[in-house]
């Protein structure tokens, strides 16, 4: 149903963003194994997301809300349906499933994701 399950935040400076966060909110972090320039962030126990920092080679907005669907492919359509419009084209990431960027009507860029 919608849910908002990820974050990513995006920085010019890997290295710099993941020191500030771990100092300012003891965050740690690991480089991915699929995708260069993207640290995966863990964010500690409890309630909440965990997220993610990566480079603004990727993408320009600060930060980038990710929703979990049931359906992608039936989400992208939704998506166009209500005024939106695809940002990526579908892609796979082995062992967490179908992702897409897509755009809100006034240009906020959200990830989706089909879990595996």
């Amino acid at each position: 149903m919608g849910r908002i399950i990820h974050v990513e935040l995006t920085s010019a400076d890997l290295d710099r963003a993941a020191a500030f966060y771990g100092k300012a909110f003891g965050w740690t972090t690991e480089a991915s194994p699929f995708v260069g320039g993207y640290l995966v962030a863990s964010t500690g126990a409890g309630d909440g997301i965990d997220g993610a920092i990566m480079s603004r080679d990727y993408q320009q907005q600060p930060a980038i809300a990710w929703i979990e669907v049931d359906d992608l492919d039936a989400t992208l359509a939704a998506v166009a349906d209500a005024g939106g419009t695809a940002a990526s084209d579908p892609q796979e990431l082995p062992g967490v499933g179908r992702l897409a960027y897509v755009r809100d009507p006034d240009g906020t860029l959200l990830g989706l994701r089909q879990t595996a």
